[in-house]
């Protein structure tokens, strides 16, 4: 019996040994677990600051974006306008160079025209202008009331030639 209590006696030193070996196996563990918690912690601290730094870079952006956006608009809206306008102002300077070549070649033609010689002067005088400028200037300066926009250099300067010749 003294055998059997011996390697009783063995076994369980045998079996407290693998314990405690176990024992500080797991507490190790445990340890390193808790220090990759703190890590972890850290972590998802530094994680969330970057995402809240993230939405607020986004909300910046759709801001600028917004702005820009709109600054945009305004540009394409003032672009338009003054596409229009100069659509506009072509249009009327056609009709109005049209006008004037058809009086320029009226003039030509009154000019090139010989009077008679019974009625031909000593001294010979610039042909007369038709009177086709005067309804042009109204036309003219009716055209650019209408429009509602204050007239440019070049048109109030046209205008006052006109009424010079007219």
């Amino acid at each position: 019996m003294n055998y059997i209590s011996f390697l009783l006696d063995v076994v369980l030193i045998g079996l407290l040994a693998a314990g405690i070996r176990y024992a500080m196996k797991l507490t190790s563990q445990l340890a390193d677990m808790r220090k990759g918690r703190l890590e972890m912690e850290r972590f998802i601290g530094q994680f969330n600051a970057t995402v809240s730094r993230a939405e607020a870079g986004i909300l910046g952006l759709k801001t600028t974006a917004r702005t820009c956006g709109d600054d945009l608009e305004r540009l394409i809206e003032k672009g338009q306008m003054l596409r229009d306008e100069l659509n506009f102002l072509t249009e009327s300077a056609d009709v109005i160079a049209n006008r004037l070549s058809q009086s320029a070649t009226q003039i030509s033609h009154v000019a090139a025209a010989p009077p008679p010689l019974a009625s031909r002067p000593v001294q010979e005088k610039a042909p007369a202008l038709p009177k086709s400028t005067k309804p042009l200037v109204h036309e003219m300066k009716s055209a650019l009331a209408s429009s509602n926009k204050v007239p440019s250099s070049a048109e109030r300067e046209l205008l006052r030639a006109l009424e010079k010749l007219g």
